[in-house]
């Protein structure tokens, strides 16, 4: 990573680094509770959150573990929330921190979530068959060991079944407006998202906004004006946070294999547009490496310094400083 690029967050924090986006077994990451304390650890963070689909399985853990590792934790949940492309909401995920795990409405909701995901899969997989590629569900769900099935785990058994198969090729045909496209029987609206998160104390936030950038592939627009539009509209919707520093380096759009990724120089322009964006709306920052584990070989945990003042600052949006 270039000079330019490590020098753009102002003021390094004393008190060490956060990871504030980090993806469990109990939705579609590779590494247990447990494991990534122990990487946390060696890495020297001081707080990482765990951010699942759909699923606050790890948290209870989590808490316990930070109390054993001494290291802080964020109780974390990624919600996909429904498609709305006329307002520019398609593939849009939110990651709702520092709710109440045991908040009534909150769980019936990520319930109905997880059970709308899971019943998806018998549909996706007649679409796959149709197009060529037959797989076994018992084999998906085997898998996926957590509770929601995720589009990585039937990659998974696909790429064994049909070692040809790009993911490139499987994530296109199988996003929103894609031949292989399938959609779930309950989703959240925007709206909905922030009004269920916060009635159950939390806060959401808009996860990694420049992987909504639809211009990259085709021209290498590293900045979209849409994206600063679907900022702004979920700003004026409730959504109090941003998340700032994100691996696009490591990640869609910008990310297509090892030889044809953005630079140094151009992850920090990415990074010091949004936080200039969140700055202006008056949202919180936050950041995070989105790490998955051996789904996204690619990414490290940490591998981006986000300050420890994010983890703070997230912490006195919801009066828990």
């Amino acid at each position: 990573m270039s000079r330019s690029t490590q020098n753009h967050w102002r003021d390094p924090d004393p008190r060490g680094l956060v990871d504030l986006h980090i993806h469990t077994t109990a939705s579609d990451g590779s590494d247990s509770p447990r494991r990534l304390f122990e990487m946390a650890l060696k890495k020297g963070l001081k707080a990482i959150g765990f951010c699942d689909h759909d699923s606050i399985a790890s948290v209870s853990e989590g808490f316990l573990l930070a109390e054993e590792f001494g290291i802080e934790f964020v109780p974390g949940c990624e919600i996909g929330i429904a498609h709305d492309p006329d307002r520019g909401l398609v593939e849009t995920d939110l990651v709702a921190y520092f709710y109440d795990p045991h908040h009534d409405e909150f769980n019936d909701v990520l319930t109905r979530l997880r059970k709308a995901k899971n019943n998806k899969l018998d549909a996706q997989l007649k679409v796959l068959a149709k197009a060529g590629y037959k797989l076994i569900k018992d084999d998906v769900r085997r898998v996926a060991k957590g509770e929601t099935i995720r589009r990585p785990h039937i990659f998974a058994v696909m790429k064994d079944c049909y070692p040809e198969m790009q993911p490139n090729l499987f994530y296109t045909n199988t996003d929103f407006g894609g031949p292989w496209y399938v959609s779930k029987d309950y989703n959240l609206s925007l709206e909905e998202c922030v009004a269920v998160v916060r009635r159950a104390g939390g806060i959401t936030v808009l996860s990694s906004p420049g992987s909504y950038n639809t211009l990259f592939k085709r021209n290498k627009t590293l900045i979209d004006p849409d994206v600063v539009h679907l900022v702004e509209l979920c700003s004026q919707a409730g959504v109090g946070a941003l998340e700032t520093i994100y691996t696009y380096h490591r990640n869609k759009p910008y990310f297509q294999t090892m030889s044809n990724t953005i630079t140094g120089d151009q992850l920090g322009t990415l990074i010091r547009h949004y936080e200039d964006l969140a700055a202006r709306l008056g949202m919180v920052k936050t950041g995070g490496s989105d790490y998955h584990g051996s789904s996204k070989p690619q990414i490290r945990l940490g591998e981006l310094p986000v300050p420890y003042r994010y983890f703070e600052n997230l912490k006195r949006a919801v009066g828990r400083v």
